[in-house]
């Protein structure tokens, strides 16, 4: 079921704890202004801030700096925007874009820019704010204000996440890590724990638990021992909650929503944060089968949110409260809350998201046993989760960590570096003429230390840097978790021209593979993934390609072989994987594949009429009707028995169809009995 996670919650707090620091190059601001606004943010009031922000714009005078004008007025707007006044907001918006542009103030452009990619998004409108984002980050190039530059990086990383391109995201949470490094403030440790908090939500949402937690534990040390824990104690456990959830620790992830709900149910402006929780805890009623329990929680917050939908989308319930209804027997109007949610999704929410609502769709269709229905629904989700697994985003992610470590510490570095400075200051000032030359000479030899140390450093980094890069190069290919190839591997195989020999591609699919994580563990998960990959690899050619291609699917490149021989072939996979049981930790585990299979080229045909990409796509839509038809077998198209060109179509949107008018020949291959868990 989905979780939530509140676009005004995350940005708005990401702006409103930014709001404080400046450099003495930077442009003008009047700072009893500043402090007015940064009082009105820690109060954190939406009731009365409205009317404390009209009062401090009421005092601006056409002498009082651009700064200062243009961040009260993008309060104004955010604030109209927040209570629902999206026409009022985006006259505002009109008005200081008109006082940034004459001042052509780099820093004025990227802030009422980025205001009004927030009040986009704020409206769900994540695609326009997505295409428009450059006008907020070209001006940033030349900005010079911290806040400023926190506050627009930490909204494209926000925009990023929602489309899960989760390397750029956390490119610009590091960007908005150096923006902090910049400032010594009172309000530095609490820009530094929002950033740390944040990137902990990123790798949650990258299924990277272990970093989640470490960035968590850090953030939680560093509270601790500043006093702030207080502060920061309830976006600690949010993010806590959903770890354990996903990591299938229900009971952990219960006992801290429920801590989370008597800590907000009384406070009126919690209502967001309230409604949060109480969806989150009906998701892993749901995921434990506890229906009634779901249904309960899950009204309760309904109710709520129709009372308060500028803050909440009930419509986010409503997809639970639907699935809930199917299971327990209203189907109909299950079915139609859950079909209206998604509908109304595919235009606003990320595509992680969405396969996210689709997978509980087709997982609701296949319960009811609409099977034709179902594969329409698994068909778009795997779209969407391809889409989303191009750009090889574990990589970058992985680089990226490195470079956000290195910059995290030595930020935390600099906080205590410059504390020492003023107390180094005190002392020389009292001294001054009389240690004139001693300080001479001791900057000088500080000097030749730091550039010794400098030197060394940048020498050790770059030796680092080569052997992460030559790792790097050698694992590109091969998918760490199993040794096999992955998809790049095969991409740049059939980069070249097909040559002239009859080749075939095996695509295969781990039966029930999401019961063995959810009731066995990841760990187990994790060891099934590996022995189905050797033995995969004892039944295969030395000329054969084996590929993991995505969570628990394999595809077998099978070179130069005969069409006749792919049944047999077929038949050795589903076998070797079947036949025997597979050990996970301290239990035997039967487990079966469903495959789909297809010569390549097909029936002879040019790269022009069906290329390797088209040729998969209906060995993955067999494969899907296997598993409609009950799993452990295989589908194979063997022969084409009409002219291409009168029923491409049908092949690419209606596989039963084509069968049942014998536009294909198919050949289904069974596999060993199925065995029971041990």
């Amino acid at each position: 079921m989905p979780k939530i996670t509140f676009l005004i919650a995350l940005v708005l707090s990401v702006f409103f704890v930014s709001a404080h620091a400046q450099e003495t190059t930077a442009p003008a601001v009047d700072q009893s202004i500043e402090g007015s606004l940064d009082d009105v943010l820690n109060a954190a009031n939406t009731e009365t801030s409205m009317q404390q922000l009209q009062d401090i714009y009421a005092s601006l005078t056409p002498d009082t700096p651009v700064m200062s004008r243009v961040r009260t007025l993008s309060y104004i707007a955010l604030d109209h925007a927040y209570l629902g006044n999206y026409e009022d907001a985006q006259q505002t918006i009109a008005e200081v874009r008109m006082i940034a542009n004459q001042s052509r103030l780099a820093d004025a452009k990227a802030e009422v820019e980025a205001t009004a990619l927030l009040i986009s998004a704020m409206q769900g409108k994540i695609s326009q704010a997505m295409a428009n984002l450059n006008d907020a980050l070209i001006p940033l190039e030349q900005a010079q204000l911290p806040r400023v530059k926190y506050y627009v990086h930490n909204l494209a990383a926000y925009l990023y996440g929602q489309r899960s391109q989760f390397d750029r995201s956390l490119e610009h949470l590091i960007y908005a890590a150096d923006a902090v490094a910049e400032t010594n403030d009172g309000r530095t440790l609490i820009r530094l724990l929002s950033t740390k908090t944040q990137i902990a939500n990123l790798y949650g949402r990258q299924k990277n638990y272990d970093l989640a937690i470490e960035q968590l534990d850090d953030a939680q040390r560093i509270a601790e021992e500043n006093g702030l824990l207080e502060d920061f104690q309830q976006d600690f456990m949010f993010e806590r909650a959903y770890i354990e959830s996903q990591r299938n620790n229900y009971d952990a992830a219960l006992g801290l929503y429920q801590r989370l709900r008597n800590m907000l149910k009384d406070n009126p402006d919690e209502i967001t944060s309230y409604l949060t929780v109480l969806n989150n805890m009906g998701d892993v009623d749901i995921r434990i089968g506890r229906y009634e329990d779901a249904r309960t929680v899950l009204n309760e917050a309904y109710n709520i949110a129709q009372l308060n939908q500028q803050q909440f989308n009930p419509e986010i319930i409503l997809f639970n409260l639907g699935y809930v209804d199917v299971f327990l027997g209203d189907v109909e109007n299950g079915l139609i809350a859950m079909r209206k949610v998604i509908d109304d999704a595919r235009e606003t929410w990320s595509p992680a998201e969405l396969e996210q609502l689709l997978g509980e769709y087709a997982e609701a269709l296949i319960h009811l046993q609409r099977n034709d229905e179902a594969i329409q629904v698994l068909l778009e989700q795997r779209d969407l989760r391809d889409e989303a697994y191009k750009g090889d985003q574990q990589k970058s992610i992985a680089e990226l960590q490195n470079l956000y470590d290195s910059k995290d510490k030595a930020m935390q570095i600099e906080l205590l570096s410059q504390k020492n400075e003023l107390n180094q200051q005190l002392i020389e000032n009292e001294s001054q003429k009389r240690t004139i030359l001693l300080l001479f000479v001791i900057v000088a030899v500080f000097a030749m230390v730091l550039v010794a140390l400098l030197y060394r450093a940048a020498r050790r980094s770059n030796l680092e840097l080569k052997v992460a890069n030559s790792k790097l190069a050698e694992q590109s290919m091969r998918d760490p978790l199993t040794g096999l190839l992955n998809r790049r591997a095969l991409q740049d195989k059939l980069k070249s021209p097909h040559p002239a020999s009859q080749d075939a591609m095996l695509l295969l699919d781990i039966d029930h593979f999401k019961r063995i994580n959810d009731n066995l563990g990841h760990a187990v998960g994790d060891d099934v993934l590996v022995e189905v990959s050797k033995r995969l690899l004892q039944v295969s050619r030395e000329s054969d390609l084996v590929v993991r291609w995505g969570g628990e699917e394999f595809l077998i490149y099978i070179s130069n072989t005969e069409k006749a021989k792919l049944p047999i072939m077929a038949k050795r996979m589903l076998d070797v994987i079947g036949a025997t049981p597979i050990k996970g930790g301290d239990r035997e585990i039967s487990v079966t594949a469903t495959a789909g299979f297809i010569s390549y080229p097909f029936a002879d045909l040019h790269e022009n009429q069906m290329d390797w990409e088209e040729t998969l796509q209906l060995a993955d839509m067999v494969l899907y009707a296997g598993k409609v038809h009950g799993r452990n077998q295989a589908w194979g198209v063997m022969a084409l028995n009409k002219p291409f060109a009168e029923v491409q179509t049908l092949l690419e949107t209606d596989l039963p169809g084509a069968i049942e008018q014998d536009a294909i020949s198919v050949e289904i291959i069974h596999g060993p009995e199925q065995q029971k868990h041990k």
